[in-house]
C-alpha cells in the first residue's frame, strides 16, 4: 500500500457541533483502494472525538489531531475546535417604566442554538437617545427625561431589544409670587409660579396655563405677565397638571403725563405710508391705555397723519407729526425722499450647483414704473447657509446638498432665488490593498476611496461590498474578508451606482517540501523529458492543486516548459528547479549534443521574377528523426547569376534562368530548385519626347520597359513602327528618318505594352 489521505487536512468545528472527515487510500501505483478498513483516533478525545466513520465532535475549545489509519499507514487532520456561537441574548423584561431619576436592572442571558445559556460571553449594552435614558455595562437604566428609548443588549453579533418609558415626576403644589399686585391702566407685572413635587423639590422646565377671570380689568400672557387694562380688581390664575394657585390684582387710574410717538424719526418715499403708535404714560411712565390720542401734521402738503396716526408721504420735504393726549404732547419727524424702489427682480430665478461650486445672481432694482434704478445698496442673505452661502456681491456658494432660498433686499423690497446644490457625484471608488490575499480562515481588512471626477477623495459616502465567489471568501459590510476556501475571488465595492473591484486569492495550506523525480535525466539536444513535482504539507501531506512555477539553471542548455517538460538545446548540465509557495527542489539535467542525419529544404520548388525574393526554410533531423532546433545551417546557390542566397534562406532572383539553393548542417545537405523569370512589363517609354528634324534627317529613339514597380526591365526587344511611313519610317533599332514634312507617331511595342512620341519633320 502507498498512503493514506485525508479531506479535508484542517477544519474548524464548534463545541458539541460535528464534522466529517473522508478518508481514501492509495496503493503504491497510487491508485484508490476500495472499501478498505480505516481506522480513526483521536489525539486528545477531551477536545474533540471521532467516531468509527470519521465524524468530529467538538468538546471543548482546542486544536487536535484526527488521525486515520490503514494497513500501517497513516494520515492526519487538524481541527480546531471553537466555542458555541451566541445563537441569541435573553432579557428578564421586554418593555418598562419609569420616572426621571429612577434606575432599574435588566437581566440578560446569551443562549445558544437550542436556548442552553452560554456562560461567560460578554454583553453590550447601548440606548437608542441617551438624552431621555441612559444604560451602563451592567444593564442598569437610568431615567433622564420623558420619552421612550430602546434598549439593546448584544452578544457575538446577536442581540435583543427591551422598551423604556420614562415619564416625568407629578406636580403636587404651585405657588404664586407676588400673590396681591397694586396696578395703574396700561402697567405691567410679572408674576412667577413655582412648582414643587411630593418631596418639596422644586420642578422645571413644566407647562404652565395662565388665565385671568376678568380679561377687561387685566390680562395675562402665557408667561405670567399680567397687563392692566381697565380700573377695576382680577383674579390671575396658574395651572400646572391639575394643581393651580391665584394671585389678586387690583387696577387703577393714573392721568397722562407723556406721549412718546414711535418712531420718532421717519424716512419715507411719495406715495408711502407708515403707521405711528403713541404710548401715554403717567408722571411715573407707566404705560397708560385706552386714552384718545389725536394726530396732526405741521405741512399737510409733505405729509398727512389720519386720526388713527396712519402716515402717508405726498412730496419730498420734512415735517413734524404731533401726538396730543390729555394736553400732554409727543412728535415724530417726517423725511419724504424721492423715487422709491418698487421691486426688485433677481436674475436667474433659478439656479443648480455642486457642493463647492459657485453661481453668480445678479440684482436689479425698478421703481413704480418699471424702470431700474441704479446705485442702489443691494444685500444678500440666504435662507439655509448649511446648504449655500451668498457673498455681498451675489456670489453663491454651494456647502451641503439641497435647496437653498437665496434673498436680495434693496431699501425694503425683495426678491429670491432658488438655488439648488448638488453632492458632488462618486466617479471612482479605489479598493486598497489590490490585489489582496489571505489564508483560509483568516481574514483581510480592505479599504474603499471613493473620488470625484478630478480625483479628489470624497468622505461620509456609503460603500457597499460583495463577493463575486462567497464559497471562496465572503467580506462584510465593512470590507473584511474572510477566507473559506482556496481559490480567487473578486471583491467589489459599490457606491452611488460606481463600482471598484479588486482581485482576491484565497491560499490554502502552506507547502513545506517539494521534491523532483526524476532526480537526473540525460537526453540530447532537441529531445524532452517530463518531471514531476510532487509537493507536501508540514504533515507530509501531499498537496495538489498548488501553482509550481519551473525554471532552468542554463537555458542555453536545456529549457523547461511550465508544465515540467524539459526540452534539451545543446550539449552540458543543467539545473532544473521546481519552486511552489517559496520551497523548491531540483533535478539534474544532462544534453549530449546531436549529430545532423538530414536536411529537407521546404518549399523544394520556388519560382520568383527578378528582383523579387522567398524564404527557404531547412529543417534539421538526427538519426531518431527527431528536429534539431539550433542546428548550424550554411547556404548555397549554384549560379549566383540566377539566384543568391542569404544566410537566413532568403533567396533573391537576379537575371533568368534556374539554380539549385543547397542547405548543409554538417555532412547532411538538402536541395530546393529556384526558378526566376523576368517580371510582366507594366509601361514603355519613348525618349526623347516630341523631337523636331527636317527633311532629310534623322533622329534616334530609346524605348524602355518598366514593371509595376517602375523598375527598369533590361534585354527587352521591341518591335517599331511609324503612323505614316510616307512621312517617316523607322527601324527596328528605333533610328527615325524623315521623309516629309509634318507630325507623325512613332510607337514601341514589347511584351503587350506600347510607348510613343510624336516626330515633327520641317521641309
Amino acid at each position: 500500500m502507498g498512503s493514506v489521505i485525508v479531506e479535508p487536512p484542517s477544519a474548524t468545528v464548534a463545541v458539541n457541533a460535528t464534522l466529517t472527515l473522508n478518508a481514501e487510500v492509495l496503493a503504491s501505483s497510487g491508485e484508490v483502494l476500495e472499501q478498505p478498513r480505516i481506522s480513526w483516533a483521536s489525539a486528545d478525545p477531551e477536545i474533540a472525538e471521532v467516531s468509527n466513520g470519521g465524524v468530529v465532535t467538538g468538546r471543548k475549545v482546542g486544536t487536535v489531531l484526527i488521525a486515520a489509519s490503514s494497513r500501517g499507514k497513516d494520515a492526519f487532520a487538524r481541527i480546531t475546535v471553537n466555542p458555541t456561537p451566541v445563537s441569541g441574548v435573553r432579557l428578564s423584561t421586554s418593555s418598562r417604566s419609569l420616572m426621571v431619576g429612577q434606575t432599574f436592572q435588566i437581566g440578560a442571558e446569551t443562549v445558544d442554538g437550542s436556548g442552553n445559556v452560554l456562560t461567560g460571553r460578554p454583553i453590550t449594552w447601548s440606548s437608542s437617545n441617551t438624552s431621555i435614558a441612559s444604560v451602563n455595562s451592567s444593564g442598569v437604566v437610568t431615567g433622564l427625561a420623558p420619552g421612550a428609548v430602546i434598549i439593546t443588549a448584544a452578544s457575538e453579533g446577536k442581540s435583543a431589544v427591551a422598551t423604556v418609558t420614562v415619564s416625568q415626576v407629578p406636580v403636587i403644589s404651585i405657588t404664586l409670587n407676588p400673590a396681591t399686585a397694586t396696578l395703574v391702566v396700561g402697567q405691567t407685572t410679572q408674576l412667577a409660579a413655582q412648582l414643587k413635587d411630593e418631596a418639596g423639590s422644586i420642578l422645571n422646565g413644566r407647562v404652565i396655563s395662565w388665565s385671568t377671570n376678568r380679561a377687561s380689568v387685566a390680562t395675562v400672557s402665557s408667561e405670567g405677565l399680567v397687563t392692566a387694562i381697565s380700573a377695576g380688581t382680577a383674579t390671575i390664575t396658574a395651572t400646572s397638571e391639575g394643581r393651580s394657585a391665584t394671585a389678586a390684582i387690583t387696577v387703577n387710574l393714573r392721568p397722562v403725563s407723556a406721549v412718546i410717538v414711535s418712531p420718532e424719526e421717519v424716512t419715507l418715499f411719495a406715495g408711502q405710508t407708515v403707521q405711528l403708535s403713541a404710548l401715554v404714560t403717567d408722571d411715573r411712565g407707566q404705560v397708560l391705555s385706552g386714552k384718545q390720542v389725536t394726530f396732526t401734521s405741521s405741512s399737510n402738503a409733505t405729509a398727512t397723519v389720519s386720526a388713527q396716526g396712519m402716515l402717508t408721504a405726498v412730496a419730498t420735504g420734512t415735517a413734524t407729526i404731533t401726538a396730543t393726549s390729555e394736553g400732554a404732547t409727543g412728535q415724530a419727524t417726517i423725511t419724504v425722499a424721492p423715487d422709491p424702489v418698487a421691486a426688485v427682480e433677481i436674475s436667474p430665478s433659478t439656479a443648480s450647483i455642486l457642493v463647492g461650486g459657485t453661481t453668480q445672481l445678479t440684482a436689479i432694482a425698478r421703481n413704480v414704473g418699471g424702470q431700474s434704478l441704479v446705485g442702489r445698496a443691494v444685500f444678500w442673505s440666504s435662507s439655509s447657509p448649511t446648504l449655500a452661502t451668498v457673498s455681498s456681491a451675489g456670489v453663491v456658494t454651494g456647502v451641503s446638498p439641497g435647496n437653498a432660498v437665496i434673498i436680495a433686499s434693496i431699501e425694503g423690497k425683495q426678491a429670491s432665488a432658488t438655488v439648488t446644490v448638488r453632492a458632488v457625484p462618486v466617479a471612482s471608488v479605489q479598493i486598497t490593498p489590490s490585489p489582496a490575499s489571505t489564508i483560509v480562515g483568516q481574514t483581510v481588512t480592505l479599504t474603499a476611496t471613493t473620488r470625484d471626477a478630478l480625483g479628489n477623495t470624497l468622505g461620509g459616502r456609503i460603500v457597499g461590498w460583495s463577493s463575486s465567489n462567497t464559497a471562496v471568501a465572503t467580506v462584510n459590510a465593512n470590507g473584511l474578508v474572510t477566507g473559506v476556501a482556496s481559490g480567487t475571488a473578486t471583491i467589489t465595492a459599490s457606491s452611488e451606482g460606481v463600482s471598484g473591484t479588486t482581485a482576491l486569492t484565497v491560499n490554502g495550506v502552506p507547502v513545506a517540501t517539494v521534491t523532483v523525480a526524476p532526480s537526473n535525466v540525460t537526453l540530447a539536444a532537441g529531445q524532452t523529458a517530463t518531471l514531476t513535482a510532487t509537493l507536501k504539507d508540514g504533515a507530509g501531506n501531499v498537496l495538489t492543486g498548488r501553482a509550481v512555477t519551473w525554471s532552468s539553471g542554463a537555458t542555453t542548455v536545456a529549457t523547461v516548459s511550465s508544465t515540467g517538460v524539459v526540452t534539451g538545446v545543446s550539449a552540458g548540465t543543467a539545473t532544473i528547479t521546481a519552486t511552489s509557495e517559496g520551497k523548491s527542489a531540483a533535478a539534474a539535467v544532462t544534453v549530449t549534443a546531436p549529430t545532423a542525419a538530414t536536411v529537407t529544404v521546404a518549399p523544394s520548388t520556388a519560382t520568383l521574377t527578378v528582383g523579387n525574393s522567398t524564404t527557404l526554410i531547412a529543417t534539421v533531423r538526427d538519426g531518431s528523426s527527431n528536429i534539431m532546433v539550433n542546428a548550424s545551417v550554411t547556404w548555397s546557390t549554384s549560379n549566383t547569376s540566377v539566384a543568391t542566397v542569404s544566410s537566413s534562406g532568403v533567396v533573391t532572383g537576379v537575371g533568368t534562368g534556374s539554380a539549385t539553393i543547397t542547405a548543409r548542417s554538417g555532412t547532411a545537405t538538402g536541395t530546393a530548385t529556384v526558378t526566376v523569370s523576368q517580371p510582366p512589363i507594366h509601361h514603355v517609354t519613348v525618349t526623347p519626347s516630341n523631337p523636331r528634324i527636317k527633311e532629310g534627317e534623322t533622329v534616334q529613339l530609346t524605348a524602355t520597359a518598366y514593371d509595376a514597380s517602375n523598375n527598369v526591365i533590361t534585354g527587352i526587344a521591341f518591335t517599331w513602327t511609324s503612323s505614316n511611313t510616307n512621312r517617316a519610317t523607322v527601324s527596328q533599332t528605333g533610328l527615325v528618318t524623315a521623309r516629309q514634312d509634318g507630325n507623325v507617331t512613332i510607337s514601341a511595342t514589347a511584351g503587350g505594352k506600347t510607348g510613343s512620341t510624336t516626330v515633327r519633320i520641317d521641309k
